[in-house]
């Protein structure tokens, strides 16, 4: 069994981007730090000025330097309150998530009935995977505000990872009655019903998101997973395209264009795609297994064993590099150390079933008849509905002249529609 590497997009759209405003913000920023350390000079004790310009520096990326100024707020004025929602903004960005939810409790000693900081805490507490924590507050800035869509988008989002997908979709829905024209929410109905398996719906979903935002390049990404999942494997192909075109480095678009590429027998396509992505990127893993299934279909095997050996290289702990490799080296005849990888792969995971099958047929071509025979036994307690396993066991017991226990094997792989079996069946067994 050959599993290509696909990269599904399940990275959710969350509240509203920054707009680009040709650096005038940053100008204003880099102003009003300059302003209020004149001010701070000839007022040290000054709080305001510390907030003031601790929001600027936030506003410029300089979060540790936001966070001294903050830190000084409150040396100075334990009760200024807006100074704790900004220091957990800024420790949510320098990622002291515990550091930021105990800032937003205390905001909210002082504002109980704030709607940003229940959201913002909210935020926190969907990254630290406290799902449950975060649906609390979301539904406590719900309840106080409940015109902003960003807070039902974000309930959505929390809900999906919770796998209640119905309870997402109807979050997703009441931001889009607040604000048809808001893309995110169309997108992230389209990441939920991808996982419900209900594709042509999230295509309709993409599309309204792309209709909305037409420089989306992860919306033509996730429809194109929509389409490949539907067998639509050009339609795909077009929209990675498009999603390559948007942003050019975009290695998951590389990836699955190339998936879809083999899909339709492409290969040398799906190759090129597997070389741009490394080009960009030497690290990126996926790329390599892939290129080496795509040389695999074109017999050319030691390429295949370049790739893997590079994936391995970069994964060293995923068995399937291992049993792909154990693949090539079977189609190459060198079954011993086929035998080899595979059992490499058995040590990683014993529940590995094809590994067991695939190190059953190197060993019986190798002539070690009851060593397959052990390992097909194993690759049916793990898999009993696989017919081609029972072809394979009864294969190797012709070859010991157990003709009741072969035919036995080939009967029952027949019965679960082997095609090999059943032919065996006739052959071996009249």
């Amino acid at each position: 069994m050959k599993k290509l590497i696909l990269i599904t997009l399940f990275l959710p759209l969350l509240a509203k981007a920054q707009s680009n405003k040709l650096n005038t913000d940053s100008v204003k920023y880099v102003s009003t730090v300059k302003y209020y350390t004149r001010a701070i000079a000839k007022t040290p004790n000054d709080a305001d000025a510390y907030y003031k310009r601790a929001c600027a520096k936030f506003g410029l990326n300089n979060y540790q330097g936001a966070l001294l100024d903050l830190n000084k707020v409150i040396i100075l004025d334990a009760k200024y309150y807006g100074a704790y929602l900004e220091r957990g903004r800024t420790k949510q960005a320098l990622e002291d998530y515990t550091g930021a939810i105990k800032d937003y409790t205390q905001y909210l000693v002082f504002k109980p009935n704030s709607s940003a900081a229940y959201y913002n805490r909210g935020l926190v507490k969907r990254i630290t995977e406290d799902y449950k924590g975060a649906i609390e507050d979301y539904t406590r800035a719900v309840a106080i505000d409940p015109t902003d869509e960003d807070f039902y988008n974000e309930l959505g989002i929390t809900k999906k990872r919770l796998m209640d997908y119905s309870g997402a979709l109807a979050e997703y829905d009441k931001a889009i009655a607040l604000n048809p024209q808001n893309f995110r929410p169309h997108y992230n109905k389209g990441l939920t019903k991808i996982l419900i398996e209900d594709y042509k719906g999230a295509i309709e979903d993409f599309t309204k998101a792309i209709h909305l935002d037409s420089a989306y390049a992860d919306g033509y990404y996730s429809r194109g997973d929509a389409k490949r999942y539907l067998q639509d494997y050009n339609g795909a192909i077009a929209d990675y395209s498009i999603a390559i075109k948007l942003d050019p480095n975009f290695l998951d678009a590389y990836n699955n264009r190339g998936i879809a590429k083999y899909d339709i027998e492409d290969y040398e396509g799906a190759i090129e795609d597997a070389n741009k992505n490394i080009a960009i990127n030497p690290k990126y893993t996926p790329s390599y297994y892939n290129k080496g299934l795509a040389y695999d279909k074109l017999n050319n095997f030691i390429e295949a064993l370049d790739c893997y050996e590079k994936y391995i290289k970069l994964k060293p702990k995923d068995p399937d590099g291992y049993f792909k490799r154990g693949n090539t080296k079977l189609s190459l005849e060198d079954y011993k150390n086929a035998i080899e990888d595979y059992t490499l792969v058995i040590n990683m995971d014993a529940k590995y079933v094809n590994a067991f099958n695939n190190r059953g047929v190197a060993k019986r071509l190798l002539d070690d008849y009851v060593g397959a025979i052990k390992d097909y036994d194993q690759a049916i307690i793990l898999d009993p509905n696989d017919g081609n396993t029972y072809n394979n066991r009864g294969f190797a017991k012709h070859l010991l002249h157990d003709d009741s226990g072969s035919c036995a094997d080939f009967k029952k792989g027949a019965e679960l529609g082997d095609q090999s079996a059943a032919e065996n069946l006739e052959k071996f067994c009249k």
